[in-house]
């Protein structure tokens, strides 16, 4: 982000330093917003537990769409504000995603999966890094926003096809109300 607003966006090291900690304060607060919309959902929604989920997710995703808009922008402001929901909305849905293993696989499953889950994380993440500076040498920082707004969106795709709700499948795994034990 800092060689982009130097580099695209002409911005002084000065303003940078005032400005570009926002996407990272963002993003802390989508870690805590995805676990409250998920919440809502359940509650307010009455979704099943899967499904608040994805439709979380979802909302990520579509969110992450303002990453895009950062390739037409010409104000150094507006890239960081939009970097800001982008930042939101990435950590918004990689909070829900990582908690759905605890939805998804048995107690004794869980660490395991969790920490196959972060070290797929830190792989990609890894090879992300090593890539970006050619990639973006190669093809320029307009197509790279674009296709990070898009790979969230794929992934929402790919969470509705594949991940089927075990609580419409097998009833007995859902809870009952409490209404119901009187």
């Amino acid at each position: 982000m800092p060689l982009y607003l130097i580099n695209v966006m002409h911005l002084p090291l000065k303003e940078i330093a005032m400005f570009a900690w926002l996407p990272f304060l963002a993003a802390d607060f989508g870690c805590v917003a995805g676990g409250f919309l998920a919440k809502f959902f359940m509650e307010k929604m009455h979704m099943t537990t899967i499904n608040a989920r994805r439709c979380s997710f979802t909302i990520g995703a579509i969110l992450m769409i303002s990453i895009g808009f950062v390739s037409i922008t010409t104000n150094p402001y507006v890239a960081i504000a939009l970097m800001s929901i982008g930042g939101f909305a990435h950590q918004t849905l990689s909070t829900v995603v990582i908690t759905m293993s605890a939805d998804l696989f048995k107690k004794n499953e869980v660490a395991t999966v969790a920490g196959l889950a972060g070290s797929a994380a830190w792989m990609g993440q890894l090879s992300f890094n090593l890539f970006m500076g050619a990639l973006v040498a190669i093809i320029g920082y307009g197509p790279f926003f674009i296709a990070l707004s898009l790979f969230d969106i794929i992934g929402a795709i790919i969470l509705w096809v594949l991940i089927k709700d075990p609580e419409k499948h097998h009833p007995a795994m859902t809870e009952q109300p409490l209404a119901s034990h009187r």
